[in-house]
């Protein structure tokens, strides 16, 4: 019973939602010249932006939908739930990265956030014949991104990589244990989160 509801706050904790915000934070204060070097105002209301496009609004869509009888819950848990909301994460995925490309900000954020708004249009393909996770791509696009960037630039992410490996671990188990995937759907998730992003950064 504990270890089923230490499953669900992990779950929450990593919801795929709250990766571009997980993302933007680490680049904000990234070791190495790749950190956006921006004022604390600045960085405060570049978080709110994000905050509001990839997690608010996603959800309170995703709330109507379930208030209007579209969806039966708002955890999506058949396939067949998915599609509407899927659809709308990418539209505002993209609107995030449309948004952000013309300010004075790292072009790495807004190559994440393009790699983000594809692999939500991926899913969404995928989601008529079979169920992905949406949580492990979620955290196979932030291990992506630094092996991608590692890759280009020739830096030392090592720490970054293996520790979105290890947080890939436990999110993945966490959603077994409350039986919301079969191993398959794990896997296939973050290798898809993984490769997409990666190839994606080493055109950057």
């Amino acid at each position: 019973m504990i270890e089923t509801k230490l499953a669900r706050v992990i779950s929450y904790l990593f919801h795929p939602l709250m990766m571009p915000c997980y993302v933007l934070v680490l680049l904000l204060n990234l070791n190495s010249f790749l950190a956006l070097p921006l004022p604390f105002s600045y960085n405060m209301a570049l978080f709110a932006v994000v905050f509001l496009t990839t997690v608010l609004f996603p959800l309170f869509l995703t709330w109507m939908l379930y208030r209007l009888g579209i969806i039966a819950s708002v955890f999506m848990t058949t396939k067949e739930e998915r599609t509407y909301p899927i659809l709308a994460i990418s539209v505002f995925y993209y609107l995030t990265y449309f948004l952000l490309r013309g300010i004075h900000i790292s072009a790495i954020f807004s190559y994440y956030m393009l790699g983000a708004t594809l692999l939500a249009i991926i899913s969404l393909i995928l989601n008529f014949s079979r169920k992905i996770s949406l949580h492990m791509i979620g955290i196979g696009s932030l291990t992506g991104l630094f092996l991608g960037l590692s890759l280009n630039f020739g830096i030392d992410l090592q720490t970054e990589i293996f520790s979105g490996i290890l947080l890939a671990g436990i999110i993945g188990f966490a959603r077994l244990k409350t039986n919301s995937h079969q191993p398959a759907e794990i896997y296939s998730g973050f290798a898809m989160g993984v490769i997409v992003m990666t190839v994606l950064l080493t055109l950057l």
